[in-house]
């Protein structure tokens, strides 16, 4: 009888690719012995079967502790795990000439059996899963389906194409080379981790939802009194300019009809260069200002919309059309007197 020893060469191909963070393990299982050379040996798919299992359960192990933040339900976990089932089934010989061959490829459809109920709570899961660095919602199917894994998810069992070789060696007798398992033990963890962290996605939504829900309430207190500050403010500045025009025009009409021809030209000019100041002047941004530079209205801007951008603006205009014409008023009556 020739004995078999199973050997986890990754470097194969499974008709799947693992996950990045997954690396591959080199690692030698019990040898047993086998009657017969052939890819349909009960020994040799019972050791696969059982070696995968065990993979599982050393990497769920690893990812739920390398992702503490979210608690597991540990009385689910130890159901999953009891209960989880490897079954190589529908295996084909692929090699042309077995009797000749030192090699047997073997091809075969892996299934894993889940708990019942279980794909459902995983596919609510995944839904639930926060992520934000996604774009758009993908399904927990859709993830599985993808070349990371080429999975399929249906009534709680996980199906792939798995490929293995039986290996006739000169010291050793046979042995079997497991192609890389990565994607199968990947998609199994996913849909198990998924369904164990359920709660604590719930969990963390709600928090993040509450949070949310609390800063769109201060946000909005925040700004309306940005608004009635930027209002009241307004009323200032609009009531000062309505004085200062009317000064103007009271120091204007003190001049002789001579005068005011003599200084038409120049009072045209003048009127088109505040305009123009002010406008660039009020083009500059609150975020360029010093605190001591801001008014007061100013101190909220960044609870300000686009509405309150612009009305600041205006306002900011307001504020410097009527500094300059409080300075004309000044050089009219300085001409006048």
């Amino acid at each position: 009888m020739n004995k078999l020893v199973l050997i986890t060469a990754l470097s194969g191909t499974l008709l799947m690719s693992g996950c990045d963070f997954f690396k591959p393990k080199k690692e030698e299982v019990k040898a047993t012995e086998v009657d017969e050379w052939s890819c349909t040996n009960q020994a040799n798919i019972s050791q696969i079967q059982q070696y995968l299992k065990d993979e599982y359960l050393k990497q769920i192990d690893k990812d739920l502790r390398n992702s503490s933040y979210y608690e597991a339900d540990q009385e689910l976990l130890s159901k999953i795990n009891n209960g989880l089932k490897f079954e190589i089934k529908n295996i084909r010989t692929i090699t042309a000439d077995p009797k000749a061959a030192t090699q047997l490829e073997c091809e075969s459809q892996l299934t894993v059996s889940f708990p019942k109920g279980l794909q459902k709570r995983a596919e609510n899961a995944f839904l639930e899963q926060p992520c934000e660095e996604c774009e758009g919602k993908s399904t927990l199917r859709d993830r599985l389906e993808t070349n990371e894994y080429k999975l399929t998810l249906d009534n709680d069992t996980l199906k792939g194409a798995f490929n293995y070789n039986i290996i006739k060696t000169d010291k050793e007798g046979l042995s079997l080379n497991v192609q890389n398992q990565n994607a199968v033990i990947d998609g199994v963890v996913l849909v198990a981790v998924t369904a164990v962290q359920y709660e604590a996605y719930v969990k963390l939504n709600k928090s993040n939802q509450e949070q949310s829900e609390k800063y769109d309430i201060e946000n909005a207190e925040q700004t309306e009194l940005a608004q009635k500050a930027m209002n009241i403010r307004k009323k200032e500045l609009d009531e000062e300019k309505a004085k200062q025009v009317d000064r103007l025009n009271q120091t204007w009409d003190r001049f002789t009809d001579e005068q005011k021809a003599q200084l038409q030209q120049d009072q045209s000019e003048w009127f088109e260069k505040r305009d123009v100041d002010c406008k660039v002047i009020s083009q500059k941004s609150v975020g360029q200002l010093s605190d001591n530079e801001k008014e007061t209205y100013q101190k909220q801007s960044n609870y300000w919309d686009d509405a309150l951008r612009a009305q600041n603006q205006e306002m900011q205009y307001t504020k410097c059309f009527n500094q300059k014409t409080t300075e004309r008023i000044v050089y009219l009556n300085n001409v006048f007197n």
